[in-house]
């Protein structure tokens, strides 16, 4: 047979056999680099199945389900098809920073059950989150679906938190909106006979009836209850997490349970003062009014050293900080306070600026005036200011306000006087 024959014929032989076609059907799905999740729990997060297709179009879907979470940098997958199946290999690494997720007034269920049962339906989420991605909004609509599969009809809304002063992120929370939530009783476990009726008396005005939330109780905890353990001597009192229990589920009604640590009561034995050079220190001793030998009032003081730092403004010192520093001898049950004097620079009298009225109408106010370009700065003058002027024009069509402005290179105060039509 000739070369060209026999070629014919090898070439007639192969395509009496059907070649093998490669398989989509999933038979291995592998994610590695994750040092934070176990192999099961990444596999569940791509949404894959064993016997289910994993063509390109379903594994670039899985790929982008790991990326959209936000808790990987980086999401590349790569795979390997033959006629037995697909293998399929996604190579993930951590998001580094996650924050904290808290859940404001979530009563229907305990944190720890709400958590396992966010887990099944997210595996992602493990009480934390990244800033960066979808995760945030997700674990808001499954916790929404957790209260549907448990008769809660309501929506679930999330928030970044930060601290009051700006910065970055620190957590985020979540809120459930549009149910009532009334609370019923407040109980205050760990106070004392005396204080309960105190307490109970604020709860009355300012949290009974209101809806639950958390932060909301922490924040009444911190600004109404805990300053009367202060102005009672229980410097060291301590307000712990709030505790709700749904007592009727058609109405909503909860008893929030909050636990306090009172503490020793302690006297004051001695207000020392340091940094302090304007005023001495028996002239602030005596303003601030703390007698020894009682119960401290920390209340009082803190609210003195305030004032204190208002009448330092009087000289010109604008900046002046008063920070109080408690030393506690448990023994004999007394503080001592240390406080820190920073007075800072003294500052002059800048430019004067009537804002709202034309400059003819500020012409006559001007010249009563009596702070000079630089004149020591006297902060408590513009009240002194506006009595004089009352007594000679009429004012009360108008809303007036006072701003200052520190120019720190020059050490001088512009004064901002805003007067506004009622």
């Amino acid at each position: 047979m000739s070369v060209c024959g026999l070629l014919i014929a090898q070439l007639s032989l192969a395509a009496s056999f059907n070649v093998a076609q490669n398989s989509s059907k999933l038979i291995e799905i592998k994610v590695t680099g994750s040092e934070r999740f176990p192999q099961d729990t990444l596999i569940a997060a791509t949404g894959l199945k064993l016997g289910a297709d994993g063509g390109d179009d379903s594994l670039k879907e899985a790929a982008n389900r790991l990326a959209s979470s936000g808790m990987f940098s980086d999401v590349t997958y790569r795979y390997v098809s033959s006629p037995q199946g697909t293998k399929a290999e996604f190579q993930v690494h951590d998001t580094t920073k996650l924050f904290p997720a808290s859940f404001d007034n979530f009563v229907w269920l305990a944190r720890d059950e709400l958590i396992r049962r966010l887990k099944s339906k997210y595996p992602l989420f493990q009480g934390e989150i990244p800033n960066a991605g979808e995760m945030s909004q997700h674990v808001a609509d499954y916790t929404k679906a957790i209260l549907q599969d448990i008769g809660v009809s309501a929506e679930v809304k999330v928030f970044p938190q930060v601290p009051q002063e700006g910065g970055e992120i620190t957590g985020f929370l979540y809120q459930v909106a549009g149910v009532r939530i009334p609370m019923r009783t407040i109980v205050f476990t760990g106070a004392s006979t005396a204080m309960i009726p105190v307490l109970n008396k604020l709860a009355e005005t300012s949290l009974l009836g209101n809806d639950y939330s958390e932060a909301s109780v922490r924040s009444v905890a911190r600004l109404d209850f805990l300053p009367q353990y202060q102005m009672r001597g229980f410097l060291r009192a301590a307000f712990a997490t709030p505790a709700p229990l749904l007592q009727d589920r058609a109405t909503g009604t909860v008893t929030v349970t909050l636990p306090v640590s009172e503490g020793l009561c302690y006297r004051l034995s001695s207000v020392q003062w340091s940094g302090n050079t304007v005023f001495s220190s028996a002239e602030l001793e005596k303003a601030v009014k703390a007698p020894l030998g009682v119960a401290a009032n920390q209340v009082a003081l803190e609210e003195g050293l305030g004032g204190l730092e208002k009448i330092y403004g009087t000289k010109g010192y604008m900046e002046a900080q008063l920070k109080p520093d408690y030393r506690f001898d448990d023994t004999a049950e007394t503080v001592a306070v240390d406080v820190g004097v920073n007075e800072g620079d003294q500052y002059r009298m800048g430019q004067l600026q009537f804002l709202g009225i034309t400059d003819s109408a500020s012409a006559p106010l001007r010249k009563l005036w009596k702070l000079h370009g630089g004149d020591v700065y006297d902060s408590s003058y513009p009240t002194v200011f506006f009595a004089s002027v009352g007594r000679q024009f009429d004012l009360s069509r108008f809303r007036v306000g006072v701003s200052h402005k520190l120019q720190r290179e020059s050490k001088t105060v512009d004064v901002f006087i805003q007067l506004s039509a009622k």
